[in-house]
């Protein structure tokens, strides 16, 4: 069997991360949008923090003449109907506000126990933070509009069975070196990229890559479920070092296959 690398959404999440802390990205401008629209109309300007609580969705409280909220990260996405309802909610009390945001937090629910097990996430590695390069990515390819979770993935355990060589144990044949589940919304990268040899280019583009998953949803052809379309693969050519990405993986397959 051919070597190869591939890149794939993830098709059942798996618990896979260090006991670290957590940490919830939140793009700035989603945030702000959605505060201005609680402040809209009303007579006291509003402080919107954004939580992942999984307990209180919703609670705010007036000090000093302003009207402080937090609101669960799932509004950031909610149809237009719902951040009515928030407005309202928040703004006074409304009851039938309350039975649409309370029906959406139900219909939510499974989310929210999929983040429950998902475990923790880490984006500090030891030469490369993928904290950092979401966000430079996120602002200059999708103008901040991805609002998605990452870490990296756990180093695997050592394979028995396999036969030594020179070098360690004989290299794997495939490795996945990214992954989207669009379930948790959350990208995991593999670490065997995070190497002092592995350009940043080209992990910008592993990461590139899964982010695009979130922008354009798998589609349905006929009879089969379209990973990447047409329309995906010129979208993926609008990566600055796409080209070089591709040249240097051709080059180093070797080397990813044994880390």
């Amino acid at each position: 069997m051919s070597a190869v690398a591939i890149r794939v959404p993830d098709r059942a999440p798996v618990n896979i991360f260090p006991r670290l802390s957590p940490r919830l990205f939140v793009h700035e401008g989603a945030r702000q949008s959605l505060e201005r629209k609680l402040s809209e109309g009303s007579p006291r300007p509003v402080l919107l923090s954004i939580t992942d609580n999984r307990h209180a969705m919703i609670s705010h409280s007036a000090e000093k003449g302003v009207v402080r909220a937090r609101v669960h990260h799932m509004f950031l996405d909610a149809p237009p109907r719902v951040l009515d309802a928030l407005v309202r909610y928040v703004r006074v009390g409304d009851r039938d506000a309350s039975e649409v945001i309370g029906r959406y937090i139900e219909a939510n629910t499974p989310r929210l126990a999929r983040a429950s097990r998902s475990g923790h996430l880490v984006t500090q590695g030891k030469h490369h933070d993928l904290l950092a390069m979401f966000q430079r990515l996120n602002d200059e390819y999708f103008d901040g509009s991805i609002h998605v979770l990452v870490t990296w993935g756990a180093r695997p355990k050592a394979r028995r069975g396999l036969r030594a060589t020179g070098t360690g144990s004989h290299p794997r044949a495939t490795i996945k070196l990214g992954s989207y589940s669009f379930q948790d919304r959350l990208v995991r990268i593999h670490p065997a990229l995070d190497r002092r040899w592995v350009p940043r280019y080209f992990l910008a583009y592993v990461m590139f890559h899964e982010m695009l998953h979130h922008a354009m949803p798998v589609t349905r052809g006929p009879g089969r479920r379209l990973l990447h379309p047409p329309e995906f693969r010129e979208r993926e050519r609008e990566f600055r070092h796409h080209e070089r990405a591709l040249a240097w993986e051709r080059a180093h397959l070797h080397r990813l296959l044994r880390a």
